[in-house]
């Protein structure tokens, strides 16, 4: 099975961690402008460093789901 991230998703995840991070991480004002100014210019849908994120993302969601597919073929059948 196929699974993969479309666009809006990870730039939707980008933005909620984003915005947690500038509201939890105890940035100044100017700070925390900075970082939401970072996010909606250069991590814009459609921008190479967007399509970089996606990527990489699908990347490593399809090693996960590999790695835990290997997993379940080794565990023993009495181990749920």
């Amino acid at each position: 099975m196929e699974v993969q991230f479309s666009d809006d998703e990870v730039a939707e995840a980008l933005t909620i961690i984003v915005n947690h991070m500038a509201d939890e991480a105890g940035l100044s004002d100017k700070d925390r402008a900075m970082l939401k100014r970072w996010r909606s210019s250069k991590m814009k849908l459609g921008s190479d460093d967007m399509e970089d994120l996606v990527r990489k993302a699908n990347e490593d969601l399809a090693q996960g789901m590999a790695r835990r597919e290997r997993s379940q073929l080794r565990k023993p059948d009495w181990v749920d």
